[in-house]
């Protein structure tokens, strides 16, 4: 079996999604898949409404459904990442607010777009100087 350093690592860009990279820790040979490394799951926030926190120290990708007004107060970002969320509405529900600790949310012309009724929707965000920035996309619906 062949064993590369971290610092080796950009060598090895050709294997496939199912290999396996060895790890040695304190003598123990451990095994990542390369798909560990290059996906990341969607996370599962079920169902939502009122005051909801998003902590977005535990992953990227968040899937919602969104059952009464929200007011959502984002944690846990960190400096440059790219966040992902899936919502669907059930009914006519509409976001009242967003609060990030320690920034400010920034949204198009001062907001983002309420959530189109019983349809998914999309919203892209990023963490800039510990701020978030957003934009939405609504309507979503099966092609």
């Amino acid at each position: 079996m062949n064993y590369t350093t971290i610092s080796n690592l950009p060598l090895i860009t050709a294997r496939t999604e199912n290999d396996l990279i060895p790890i040695v820790q304190t003598g123990t040979t451990h095994s990542i898949k390369v798909e560990d490394l290059t996906r990341e799951p969607v996370i599962d926030g079920g169902s939502v409404s009122g005051t909801t926190s998003i902590d977005l120290s535990v992953g990227r990708f968040f899937k919602f459904t969104l059952v009464d007004d929200i007011a959502v107060n984002f944690t846990g970002n960190k400096e440059g990442e790219r966040f992902v969320f899936w919502v669907f509405a059930v009914g006519n529900n509409t976001i009242t607010s967003m609060s990030v600790s320690g920034g400010d949310v920034y949204g198009p012309g001062g907001s983002i777009p309420n959530p189109a009724n019983n349809k998914w929707n999309l919203y892209e965000a990023i963490s800039i100087n510990g701020d978030i920035v957003i934009t939405g996309q609504d309507d979503f619906d099966v092609i």
